[in-house]
């Protein structure tokens, strides 16, 4: 499809992080989870803000930049 995918290697601990080519956004208020994680990248201060204040809202990011990734499609 053409899309880029961002990899950051980690010495530390001999892994590496590959990020989708779009900011994946969901709501997880419908999972079984205790915490979510949030992984800051290239994003200003006032967009980390907007992010934080998204997230404790339990909602997402909806647009063309945004994708929910492939969460309900099982393998």
């Amino acid at each position: 499809m053409g899309f880029l995918f961002k990899v950051i290697p980690n010495n530390l601990q001999t892994l590496s992080n590959i990020y989708n080519s779009k900011t994946l956004s969901i709501e997880y208020y419908d999972l079984n989870i205790d915490y979510a994680r949030i992984d800051i990248l290239e994003e200003t201060i006032p967009e980390i803000n907007n992010v934080i204040r998204t997230v404790k809202a339990g909602k997402r990011f909806e647009g063309p930049d945004y994708t929910n990734g492939n969460l309900n499609r099982f393998v």
